[in-house]
């Protein structure tokens, strides 16, 4: 039995790594009694996989793994128990069955949404988006492989949205984690400050959700498997 699991990471969380986050839910799935399924040879691990790694220093809303059981077990039971188990800051969201030929997370997942938290007023991010999707080019130093070398940021970047969040702004940006360009947040945020975003306005940043970009629709790991 295969299941799809959305979960949250709350800031107090944001500095733990790709593999601590393997060996807490390992734990966790250990003390709630989940019948988890392992694989075979001298060093059995957990048939787990999580969708894209979500960067150290960054909380998540919409984060998102796979696991298979040896047994069935019922979705919602089976969220239950495990967020009994999970530190407060962290907790599954949504849990639904998958079929076993369901393709990884890691192939799927083609596109993210990041939040950044600005202190400026409203209306001057509001023609900051308008200006960076109007553009012909958007270009940055790379943080990925090819560091340092200038990037395109352009087509990777599909949409923008602001919005009011109490005495800051949430400035949302929906970006490809895959082709045609792969966007990461710290490349982002130097186009914010090369655009007029001081370092000292920007108050935080985390990922709202992870999605399957197709057709100019952008559906979840969950949506997309109905």
């Amino acid at each position: 039995m295969l299941l799809r699991c959305e979960y949250h990471v709350d800031s107090d969380l944001r500095f733990l790594s790709n593999l601590d986050m393997m060996h807490l839910m390992e734990r966790a799935l250990r003390r709630a009694h989940i019948p988890y399924a392992l694989s075979e040879g001298f060093n059995p691990h957990l048939k787990m996989s999580l969708g894209t790694v979500l960067p150290v220093g960054l909380w998540g809303q919409k984060e998102y793994f796979d696991l298979e059981l040896r047994i069935p077990m019922d979705p919602e039971i089976f969220k239950n128990n495990l967020n009994e188990h999970l530190p407060p800051t962290m907790g599954l969201n949504r849990v639904a069955i998958i079929d076993s030929h369901s393709p990884a997370l890691m192939k799927v997942i083609n596109s993210a949404a990041y939040c950044f938290v600005i202190d400026a007023p409203a209306d001057r991010l509001e023609e900051l988006s308008q200006r960076l999707l109007k553009a012909s080019e958007l270009i940055v130093r790379s943080r990925g492989k090819k560091k340092d070398q200038n990037k395109d940021l352009r087509a990777g970047i599909f949409k923008i949205e602001v919005n009011q969040n109490q005495e800051f702004v949430i400035m949302e940006l929906w970006v490809s984690t895959g082709e045609p360009v792969n966007v990461r947040y710290d490349e982002l945020i130097e186009l914010l400050e090369h655009n007029g975003i001081a370092p000292g306005s920007l108050k935080d940043v985390y990922r709202s959700g992870n999605y399957i970009y197709h057709d100019a629709a952008f559906n979840t790991p969950l949506e997309k498997v109905k």
